[in-house]
């Protein structure tokens, strides 16, 4: 038996409802023969992309101890389930019954705007991406000098010859 970090997507509907939530997790993990140590609400968000064309989800923490051959028919069974839009597992094995705990007490992490501030551009100004207007971190602050326009004119009499 292997311990397993899971993140269930389940169904913003449940957001209200927590316990249908937990019951759903518990009842997917329980067919696959699954030893449950801990379920944590995470938080209902907002989606990158629409999934089930649901544009938010709630998000579910768990660890559990299974057997390497339960994993496909548990993820076969969350397909099915309409309640859980998706999930992703992840084998965790220097995971202690500590760090779990640890990781169940842990707050969630906070959101990031797409909007904040990501330097050249500004706040949504595209943050370093010279064909939206940006212009790239590495190339530092465009400066103006005289010397530059000099050079535009002596390219311009050059051509002249």
């Amino acid at each position: 038996m292997n311990v397993y970090e899971g993140m269930f997507l389940m169904d913003p509907a449940l957001t209200s409802d927590w316990q249908a939530a937990e019951t759903e997790i518990q009842r997917v993990l329980t067919r696959a023969e699954a030893k449950v140590h801990g379920i944590k609400n995470w938080d209902e968000r907002r989606l990158a992309y629409p999934i089930k064309k649901q544009k938010r989800g709630l998000y579910a923490l768990t660890y559990f101890e299974a057997a390497p051959d339960k994993i496909t028919a548990l993820e076969r069974d969350i397909q099915l389930s309409e309640k859980c839009l998706r999930a992703l597992f992840l084998r965790r094995e220097t995971m202690t019954a500590e760090k779990i705990a640890e990781a169940l007490a842990a707050e969630p992490p906070k959101l990031v705007s797409r909007y904040d501030d990501r330097g050249p551009g500004g706040p949504g100004g595209f943050g370093g991406r010279p064909d939206r207007g940006g212009r790239f971190e590495s190339r530092g602050p465009v400066e103006s000098d005289d010397s530059s326009d000099s050079d535009a004119a002596s390219d311009d009499s050059d051509s002249d010859d």
